[in-house]
């Protein structure tokens, strides 16, 4: 018979555990060899060739923000990204690690998305997969540069550049169709609520006077994105608590589902009992919607509100 061995002590595991951990750490973060100027100077040069060299991709992105008007926010994202990184510049600046590890897997990524934008058989749009480069290359740069302990403390503002993408054509067409039909749904609620007679097919509502057709451009996927953004930047600021901001984000989904519903069944009403310009020619179809966002920017901020007095009561 062999002798038992001993049990290893826990104490021993943990040190092995936390030696690994520290192992990883130095692999992924490595002491910066020059002098943090330099560093920040080389950082720089790479961002401006970066910008330089993806100069048509981003004029094309502008124009596509500036002629569509429910992507008009890609052009504000990095100017709130860079906002939010630019209050943290002595800590990012100073930072004595970088990652060229972690940073050159991140490129390499980048470098395959800006090689897949090229190829022709792709379902995904070219300029997606194009922004997505830029995007990509510009984490594995900073993660390179300023290693991947920055890279965590400003998670945030690097995931926010993802809103410059524009999404793929069928990401577009299933999110719209979502809320067309979300949004139609909650209109014939409110009909019903407000005990309008009418009758629907699909999309389609006849009142007394007038039928209205519910189409994708009713979707309000503009203020719907505008507000998923807004909630995204209002958790960040003004909340501790990672359910309490996912929680602001779930409620801003059926927030302007209501709040677009709200504007279908008012310009419905006012089509069909005052005068049938209210929805085939007059300002109040046109830009309607931009009170009725500002009320429920009202709305988001008496959450955000709520949230933070119940993490207040939770000691977040």
């Amino acid at each position: 018979m062999k002798p038992l061995q001993p049990a290893e002590h826990p104490a021993g595991l943990e040190v092995r555990t936390q030696t690994a951990a520290a192992s990883a750490r130095a692999l992924l973060n490595m002491p910066l060899p020059f002098e943090t100027g330099s560093r920040n100077g080389v950082a720089l040069v790479l961002w401006l060739v970066l910008c330089l060299w993806f100069r048509p991709v981003l004029q094309q992105l502008l124009s596509f923000a500036l002629t569509d008007e429910n992507f008009s926010h890609v052009v504000l994202i990095p100017c709130v990204s860079l906002y939010l990184l630019a209050q943290h510049r002595r800590t990012i600046l100073s930072s004595r690690e970088w990652s060229p590890i972690v940073g050159a897997l991140v490129t390499g990524l980048g470098l395959f998305c800006y090689a897949s934008a090229d190829l022709p058989d792709r379902e995904v749009d070219q300029l997606a997969m194009a922004i997505a480069a830029f995007v990509a290359l510009c984490w594995g740069f900073f993660l390179a540069c300023f290693g991947t302990t920055q890279g965590r403390e400003h998670t945030f503002a690097l995931l926010l550049l993802l809103f410059m993408i524009p999404p793929p054509s069928s990401v577009l067409e299933q999110l719209i169709g979502f809320l067309q039909r979300s949004s139609t749904e909650v209109s014939a609620g409110l009909f019903a609520l407000l005990g309008v007679p009418v009758f629907r097919e699909g999309f389609v509502f006849s009142l007394s006077q007038f039928t209205i057709h519910v189409a994708e451009e009713c979707s309000g996927i503009r203020s719907f994105i505008s507000l998923v953004i807004t909630a995204l930047l209002a958790g960040h600021w003004f909340l501790k608590s990672g359910w309490t901001r996912l929680g602001l984000v779930a409620i801003v989904v059926p927030l302007a589902i209501v709040k677009n519903a709200g504007r279908i069944v008012g310009l419905a009403l006012l089509a069909n009992y005052v005068d049938p310009a209210f929805i085939t020619n007059s300002p109040l179809h046109r830009s309607g919607g931009i009170p009725l966002f500002v009320l429920s920017l009202v709305v988001l901020a008496g959450i955000v509100w709520g949230l933070r007095r119940i993490e207040v009561r939770r000691g977040v």
